[in-house]
């Protein structure tokens, strides 16, 4: 009687999962953009409550008020951040776990910039 005999696939390393072959840095930099970019946008709503020279110089549309400025501002430095941040990460392997960090940190504070209970408190 001849037994068969099993082969075991190989052992793959913890490493081998995380990292993929292709360098992950252009989405980790599209990521952290996204990120950096909510948090603008409530750090620029947070400003323009706390001062009015401030809402004042966001106001680049009289009809649309200082939201055109907030936007139009936080669009230029995402496009911005994405740029300096692909060209940092171009070519690169990131772990996740404190990209996954920074960008719930960035969000839950551009969020809470945005929060009208907060940015109440140091309107004039």
């Amino acid at each position: 009687m001849q037994t068969a005999k099993r082969t075991l696939p190989p052992l793959i390393s913890v490493e081998d999962l995380e990292f993929s072959p292709r360098p992950n840095g252009p989405a980790v930099a599209a990521i952290l953009a996204g990120a950096f970019g909510a948090f603008v946008l409530g750090l620029n709503t947070f400003l323009a409550e706390a001062a009015v020279g401030v809402s004042n110089w966001f106001n680049f549309q009289s009809r649309v008020g200082p939201l055109s400025g907030k936007t139009t501002m936080t669009g230029v430095v995402w496009l911005v951040a994405w740029a300096v941040l692909s060209a940092v990460f171009w070519k690169r392997n990131v772990r996740l776990e404190w990209v996954i960090a920074v960008t719930v940190a960035l969000m839950v504070a551009g969020n809470l910039l945005m929060f009208p209970p907060i940015f109440d408190k140091v309107a004039p």
